[in-house]
């Protein structure tokens, strides 16, 4: 959670997504403490799957990196593609046990999709 609040120090994004109420309300606790964030600069704090799929789909980004493990980063991705989101994949298992959706999901609304490790 403390890395997370330096990130959100350093980068200010509009959200904030971690895996747990808990690790989302110490973040929020942080970052009021800090006195960096005025009512309205402060990132909407989320957590859980909802959380996961809030941050693929905030309306500032052109593109996602997606790096979930396993079928977890399906839905954010296909979210974001919805969106017209390009996706910059960063594990193999999204194609792999996704593929015949993501795919033609990938061709119906124009966004490239491109490898974001070796």
């Amino acid at each position: 959670v403390r890395l997370m609040a330096e990130q959100c120090l350093k980068y200010r994004p509009k959200v904030a997504s971690l895996s747990t109420p808990r690790a989302a309300e110490e973040l929020k606790e942080i970052l009021t403490k800090s006195g960096q964030f005025s009512k309205e600069d402060m990132p909407n704090i989320v957590y859980g799957n909802e959380g996961i799929v809030e941050a693929a789909t905030v309306s500032s980004a052109d593109t996602v990196v997606t790096g979930i493990v396993g079928a977890a980063g399906l839905l954010p991705t296909i979210e974001a593609i919805k969106l017209g989101k390009d996706i910059a994949l960063a594990n193999k298992e999204t194609l792999i046990s996704g593929g015949p959706v993501i795919n033609p999901l990938v061709e119906k609304h124009g966004v490239n999709m491109l490898p974001a490790d070796s």
